[in-house]
């Protein structure tokens, strides 16, 4: 992770220097929101993460010449929702502008995998369609918004699959969104919210193959060491397996990882067997560990606050 933070400061840095003197600071400030966003993300301050979106769509500059940098670069507004499970809330949005491709590619994307995980199927394979038509038809010189459509794509597919109980479909496919997001270049990658192993790992649990699944959280923790998401599904894999030691003290880095977070996991993704039906993180059933912080949920539900 901390690879990915530092290319992003110097993705930040050079982009508001190529920009005009009166974009630069508007362009700086929605990067840096970007960089707090992913690392609230990581740390499961759901929160913290919506606010970070928030400020980074306000302080970005409409048109100001961001040809390749504006349209993904902006789609942390989809990547967050998806990251924490609000399928309704990414249901409410309304479409970017057509010509924003980028934009673009990223609702289709967060879409589809929100309406394939309310089990609205045929619908999520109409935003499925949709984002392979405009990856087939971007220019060569789209390559950072071409490379983000590879790991996109196999994605919504898979929830798609992962929803009508196609288990293995889903992993052959989540395995595709893998190879294709280390495929990125180091700036691209900087620009990939949700890294795809969270998601193989989680289905990998789903269709029984946990000594699978604990392979890829260990190379997702080293990729993005200590990593709350990954040590939630590695513990999972580890209690699979029968090595209960070994999950009790991955467990304790966990709790570690998760302490500062708001939210309470279903597995290392909000990616569960089958579609979702219910309507607020507080309904899904406890973990068997007790997270930090999560006794905040019933009093959030109480409140109204999903």
């Amino acid at each position: 992770m901390l690879v990915i933070l530092v290319v992003l400061v110097e993705f930040t840095t050079s982009a508001a220097r190529a920009a005009s003197p009166i974009a630069q600071p508007n362009v700086a400030e929605s990067l840096d929101m970007r960089l707090r966003a992913y690392s609230a993300a990581m740390e499961g301050r759901k929160a913290d993460t919506l606010a970070a979106v928030a400020r980074m769509e306000q302080s970005a500059p409409p048109e100001n010449g961001l040809a390749q940098g504006r349209g993904w670069t902006l789609t942390a507004q989809y990547a967050a929702l998806v990251r924490f499970g609000l399928w309704d809330e990414m249901l409410a949005v309304l479409p970017p502008d057509a010509h924003d491709r980028g934009l673009t590619a990223g609702y289709l994307w967060g879409r589809g995998v929100a309406l394939a995980t309310r089990g609205r199927l045929a619908e999520a394979q109409e935003s499925l369609v949709a984002l392979r038509g405009l990856g087939a038809g971007l220019p060569q010189d789209a390559s950072r918004l071409s490379g983000a459509v590879s790991v996109a794509e196999p994605i919504v597919a898979a929830r798609i699959a992962a929803s009508a109980g196609r288990n293995a479909e889903a992993v052959a496919l989540l395995s595709r969104a893998v190879e294709a997001e280390d495929r990125l270049t180091d700036n691209e990658r900087a620009e990939w919210f949700l890294p795809a192993r969270h998601l193989l790992g989680a289905q990998l649990l789903i269709a029984g193959l946990p000594q699978e699944a604990a392979a890829v959280y260990r190379e997702d923790l080293a990729r993005n060491p200590a990593n709350g998401w990954s040590l939630y599904g590695l513990a999972a894999a580890l209690r699979a397996e029968g090595r209960m030691n070994e999950a009790a003290r991955v467990s304790r880095q966990f709790e570690t990882a998760w302490q500062h977070a708001d939210v309470r996991l279903p597995a290392s993704a909000f990616w569960i067997a089958g579609p979702d039906n219910r309507s607020c993180e507080c309904q899904r059933p406890a973990s068997a560990e007790r997270q930090t912080r999560g006794e905040l949920l019933g009093a959030q539900h109480e409140a109204g606050i999903h």
